[in-house]
């Protein structure tokens, strides 16, 4: 500031403090304005030569402006504080606030000190990483919401959403769950293959949303049901050709949904290929031990399906030459390792939903049966068939599969509607295990043993209680097509299976009439004959049986031929 000293030329109207706050440059010295002495700022003028300060007569632009701008300030201090008098000063002093903000933001900023905060960019204290409310009660335990309530709540925000970015998934969605007496089911299945033919086929179209619609369509499969099951086998062959022209096998880099949809293919090919007669065309490998580590409900289906194909490769490995010894050996093997994974597994069940956990221990009985499965292959008997170790075992097999089919009748109503095509395979094989294990053991007792008790024979029947747990099951199952007539129910899956399940249970005691014979004692006959109601031309509905055998009308044996094929429609889903 250049106070008491005269200037050789004259000075501009404003100071360098008021013209870069385009503000009002009143002087009050010679040297020093109002503005800048109240505010505390060096005052500055610049020069400028006679000849520019003259042609600024009239007001400028700027002076108009800012002319506005004082009066537009007024204004405003007098509407926000209408009851109280506004003075000068008041005034003056909500303009200087003004002026001293924006000058706040004008002036330079120091660099170095910008360089100096940009090397820690946070500012504060930390935020905490865990809730307040972590470990209270939630609305819904406060009875604020009932469970019901926000179930619908959160569920009306997921279908529009779900809706609009998955077109194709939520129509598979849909698909699995409308229900078999639904009238549009079969609208919707039609519309599902509609997008298999025209964008998977006819386009080549292939993206991840159509793999995981695939999936989920394909492991709640039930419509329409066909022998051999063509289309199922159709769509898996789809899920692979899609997983493998998105390289999701081999990507570097996968999301969790990707990770899913490759386990999830590995889990359909290793569990229904295999059931079906069909090669698997995905091979278990290290990426699929990793991955399922990443989905804790998913990682129990992977590990017992890896742990039955290892079963199926040392089935195939034994040979009828190896001996009564290596196949003891064999089976204590598989017996030890199937421990340590049942073990395994078990931990992670209190992780899962019950919906899960029950799916998992159908999983853990099928497991029980196939490492019995030795006792059916009759070539490694053939020079001991009485064996006790095979007796044990076919006892074990029927123990096991009546155990699979218990838990599948003790689901709730909201569960059995919705068993995945997988858990019915597993279904399927213990109905045709237990009569295979029963006319086993019954023709080990009456054939090869002539020590054999009425006793014996009459527990193996009982043990097996086979026609009373197979028309549980049928009951249990048939809940889905209430409304359906009989020819509907044969176009769905399990539909079909509840038909074929009662004529097992018919034709069953035929088989062990044939297998026992004439017994000597009157007890025996009258065991038999507890079961099986024969009569040389026609049989009749035996009046201990369920009523709901008679829907079936005249009962007729069925000769061995005709039964090993019923039977192989079940063991072979």
């Amino acid at each position: 500031m250049n106070s008491g000293t005269p200037i050789s030329a004259v000075k501009r109207r404003a100071c360098v403090a008021c013209t870069v706050a385009k503000a009002r440059c009143t002087p009050q010295v010679a040297n020093i304005c109002q503005r800048c002495a109240r505010l505390g700022k060096s005052c500055t003028f610049l020069d400028l030569p006679q000849t520019r300060r003259k042609q600024k007569a009239t007001p400028s632009r700027v002076e108009v402006l800012e002319k506005k701008v004082d009066q537009l300030v007024s204004q405003l201090a007098t509407l926000t504080r209408p009851n109280e008098q506004i003075s000068p000063n008041t005034s003056n002093t909500l303009t200087d606030d003004l002026e001293l903000s924006r000058e706040a933001q004008q002036e330079p900023t120091d660099v170095a000190s910008m360089l100096e905060a940009a090397k820690d960019p946070s500012h504060g204290v930390d935020p905490p990483t865990s809730s307040v409310l972590e470990g209270q009660p939630s609305i819904v335990d406060r009875g604020l919401l009932s469970e019901a309530e926000a179930e619908r709540l959160i569920m009306s925000f997921q279908f529009g959403f779900f809706r609009e970015r998955e077109p194709f998934l939520f129509l598979c969605v849909v698909a699995a769950t409308i229900g078999s007496t639904h009238p549009l089911r079969k609208t919707i299945a039609e519309e599902v293959m509609n997008h298999v033919t025209m964008r998977i086929v006819a386009r080549s179209e292939r993206n991840l949303e159509l793999l995981r619609g695939l999936l989920v369509y394909s492991a709640w499969y039930t419509y329409p049901a066909e022998r051999h099951h063509p289309r199922l086998l159709l769509l898996i062959q789809l899920c692979f050709s899609i997983l493998y022209d998105l390289a999701l096998h081999k990507k570097s880099s996968t999301n969790l949904d990707e990770q899913r949809a490759v386990l999830g293919t590995h889990w359909l090919s290793a569990g229904l290929c295999g059931v079906l007669g069909r090669p698997s065309t995905m091979k278990h490998d290290n990426r699929v031990d990793e991955w399922q580590l990443s989905d804790r409900w998913i990682s129990p289906f992977i590990e017992l399906q890896s742990f039955l194909g290892t079963m199926d490769q040392v089935h195939t490995s034994v040979h009828a030459s190896g001996g009564r010894a290596l196949v003891q050996v064999t089976h204590s093997s598989l017996q030890r390792q199937f421990d340590n994974i049942k073990a395994d597994v078990e931990k992670s069940l209190s992780d899962c939903p019950p919906s899960t956990v029950n799916a998992i221990r159908t999983e853990i009985k099928y497991a029980e049966m196939r490492v019995e499965e030795f006792c059916f292959r009759e070539e490694l008997w053939i020079a001991d068939p009485v064996n006790p170790i095979r007796i044990t075992m076919l006892m074990n097999m029927i123990q096991r599969s009546k155990e699979l089919i218990q838990t599948i009748i003790n689901l709730p109503a909201s569960e059995i509607i919705q068993i995945t095509i997988t858990t019915s395979a597993r279904v399927c094989a213990a109905l045709g295990y237990i009569p295979t294990a029963v006319l086993s053991l019954l023709t080990i007792l009456t054939r090869h043993n002539g020590s054999a008790t009425d006793d014996q024979v009459q527990a193996v029947v009982d043990a097996a209680d086979y026609p009373n747990i197979v028309t549980e099951l049928a009951d249990a199952l048939e809940i889905r097509f209430a409304q359906l007539s009989a020819q509907e129910r044969e176009t769905d899956v399990v539909g079909s299976l509840c038909s074929k399940m009662r004529l097992l249970a018919r034709c069953y005691p035929y088989q062990v009439r044939g297998v026992v014979g004439s017994l000597h004692s009157q007890d025996a006959r009258q065991s038999v004959s507890s079961v099986v109601a024969h009569n040389d031309e026609m049989a009749t509905t035996p009046e201990v049986w369920p009523p709901v055998y008679e829907e079936f009308g005249e009962i007729f044996p069925m000769d061995d031929l005709q039964w090993d094929s019923l039977l192989s429609d079940f063991t072979g889903f």
